[in-house]
């Protein structure tokens, strides 16, 4: 079965399964925001301050924003999506604003653009030489940043920070009133990815042991992914992997396209994404973590109820690294098979 057949038959069933569900509670799934709307207007009478649950940097946090807001709902919270914009910057501020009380986001990237974007957490902060540098062209693209998470974290060793590491040093970088709620242990951390035939080739177990072979593989990245630390030059420090090239690629589906053809011998791919699977494709472990670690995370104001953090965490707490994938499969791509929020429905009836 291709890779597109897949997609359809796995939205295919998912959306039926919705339909059916649907129908039982007598009623159906309206636009992308409609539900969260509707549960405000319901719920604003009872007096308690509605929790706002802002989109997110990407699709995936939007779905997540979601799939918070009906869990709060079920549990009797007040809670409605509100999207203040798709940066980190316009999140912040709505945050610290009172425009929005939560945000899914993940660990990695949310450390290095505080790191990079610092805001006073108290009123006399120590800032590190790595903190107070002039900040790149695009502050709120991890990837095209010149320092890496390790140093902006003061680890200089052979290996990278771990997931443990990045969680433990969010509280002290963040904004004044901001703060972590407990981590999910879904992830979407970055892999180098390799087909079957080119892992058999080169007998490849991790990125140990794809260094000598490198010479001979062009490894795609994402676009403006190459220059980061994550790229050539992490490659080169963490594995002495030097590929011969490093093109890049504008979407997901040519990065993966361009791997199965063979046109690159290797791509940096989200672990989440659902080609890894679909194509059978081949992660190859990170032993040194030079790749960032990505953890689920709500980030919200330090005032916060706290029966919705309760019920935010439980949320984390339920929520997979598949679960991230079943996202990008659903609602991604240019022909979503559904809605954000009808994605997270979906995700919010599976078992747990």
């Amino acid at each position: 079965m291709s890779h597109g057949v897949r997609l359809r038959a796995v939205a295919a069933l998912a959306s039926g399964a919705l339909l059916l569900s649907a129908c039982g509670a007598g009623g159906g799934t309206g636009g992308p925001d409609t539900g969260a709307e509707s549960q405000a207007a319901s719920s604003n009478a009872t007096g308690e301050p509605t929790v706002k649950i802002a989109t997110g940097v990407d699709l995936q946090t939007r779905v997540l924003a979601h799939l918070y807001q009906q869990r709060l709902a079920a549990d009797g919270i007040t809670a409605s999506v509100v999207d203040v914009g798709n940066t980190r910057e316009q999140i912040v501020d709505a945050l610290q604003a009172g425009r929005a009380t939560m945000v899914p986001d993940f660990t990695g990237d949310l450390y290095v653009y505080t790191r990079q974007n610092e805001r006073p957490a108290s009123p006399q902060p120590s800032a590190s030489p790595s903190s107070t540098r002039s900040p790149t062209p695009d502050t709120d693209a991890p990837r095209g940043l010149l320092d890496s998470l390790g140093q902006l974290l003061g680890i200089t060793g052979e290996t990278g920070p771990s997931d443990d590491d990045v969680y433990r040093a969010l509280p002290g970088a963040l904004p004044r009133g901001l703060t972590v709620l407990d981590s999910s242990s879904a992830q979407r951390t970055d892999r180098v990815v390799v087909t079957a035939a080119t892992n058999a080739q080169y007998n490849l177990g991790d990125l140990n042991t794809i260094g000598e072979h490198c010479p001979e593989m062009a490894v795609g990245m994402a676009r403006s992914y190459a220059d980061s630390a994550q790229g050539e030059r992490g490659l080169k420090a963490y594995y002495d992997c030097a590929p011969k090239a490093a093109p890049e690629f504008a979407t997901t589906g040519e990065l993966v396209n361009a791997l199965l053809s063979d046109e690159v011998q290797a791509a940096v791919l989200r672990s989440s994404e659902p080609a890894i699977d679909d194509d059978g494709l081949v992660e190859l472990d990170d032993p040194n973590r030079l790749f960032r670690p990505e953890r689920a995370v709500v980030l919200s104001s330090e005032g916060m109820d706290d029966r919705a953090v309760a019920s935010a965490n439980a949320v984390s707490a339920d929520l997979t690294s598949e679960d991230l994938t079943t996202i990008t499969r659903l609602a991604g791509g240019s022909d979503p098979a559904m809605s954000p929020e009808e994605t997270a429905t979906f995700l919010r009836e599976q078992p747990r």
